[in-house]
């Protein structure tokens, strides 16, 4: 926020003359007078609407996080190798760039049994994710595009720290899952593990994108 004041403009006495000496006529006085008046009120205007703008100018710090918007529309169902199925978690979707980059910041708790799913287009070697804004810690799972998990991180919140100190998480990802802290391991959540997502938009099953890469060749 722009907190700096704005000079109001001042107006020449009555009193003053021109540089030759000669006194100013009371017209050219009162139209001096109305113009500076004018210009005045200009600048305040134009100040006012600067300050509004650059109070918008920040959007990703007003949005509220997906979490607080809507009900979970996705699950995402961890098995072991022998295909049998951990554990189960509801889950929102981030797949915007402003929706993953808010995530979880700002939130006051994430419920038992729901996470955040950020969403990506591709998988990528070293995604990375950081505690900005967060009041509590959260399990980081990573997810590489064949539904394996790659890394399971304890995040921790570091309140003060300026964002380019923010610790990073990082891993091997196409989807990067937060669920509630201590639950990956409540629930043997561990490199290895598989996952499905089942939802309107984002469904998964690791047998089906396995089939479909098998016919493709």
């Amino acid at each position: 926020m722009d907190n700096s004041t704005h000079a109001v403009p001042t107006v020449d006495s009555p009193d003053c003359e021109k540089a030759a000496g000669t006194p100013i006529p009371i017209f050219e006085r009162r139209a001096t007078v109305v113009a500076a008046l004018v210009i005045g009120a200009t600048v305040f205007v134009v100040a006012g609407t600067v300050f509004l703008l650059g109070a918008g100018a920040s959007p990703a710090e007003l949005e509220s996080s997906v979490v607080d918007d809507k009900p979970p529309t996705h699950r995402v169902f961890f098995e072991n190798q022998r295909g049998r199925i951990l554990w189960v978690y509801d889950v929102w979707v981030a797949d915007t760039d402003s929706e993953r980059y808010q995530g979880l910041s700002g939130t006051e708790t994430l419920p038992a049994d729901t996470g955040l799913l950020f969403v990506y287009d591709q998988e990528a070697a070293d995604r990375a994710i950081v505690m900005r804004a967060m009041d509590y810690p959260i399990d980081v799972v990573f997810i590489d595009g064949s539904g394996t998990v790659t890394a399971v991180h304890s995040a921790a919140p570091e309140p003060g720290v300026p964002d380019d100190e923010l610790t990073r998480y990082s891993g091997r990802a196409r989807w990067i899952l937060e669920i509630p802290h201590g639950t990956a391991e409540r629930h043997a959540i561990v490199q290895g593990t598989s996952i499905q997502i089942t939802g309107p938009t984002y469904a998964f099953d690791p047998q089906s994108a396995s089939h479909q890469e098998s016919n493709s060749r």
